[in-house]
């Protein structure tokens, strides 16, 4: 076992990802951090995340929204 530190904000962030209050945070982060460099891991730990919550989703289609804006690109080549 091993002690470790976080910031506040850190620690709220895992602490919402708990499923439980029996859930510890070492089963957190096993369930939801893969191994470092394989795909295969990776999938399976996004499997384990749950779905955007409504408000989630609209968040992320405003954000793409505004990534795919094209009136807001500027061509490198103009001034």
């Amino acid at each position: 076992m091993k002690t470790i530190s976080l910031t506040e904000e850190a620690y709220q962030r895992l602490q919402t990802w708990k499923s439980g209050s029996a859930e510890s945070f070492s089963k957190v982060v096993l369930r939801l951090v893969p191994p470092k460099y394989t795909g295969a891991a990776i999938l399976e730990a996004a499997r384990g995340i749950p779905p955007l919550s409504g408000e989630q989703a609209d968040r992320m289609e405003e954000a793409l929204a505004e990534a795919n804006d094209w009136s807001k690109v500027r061509e490198p080549w103009t001034s």
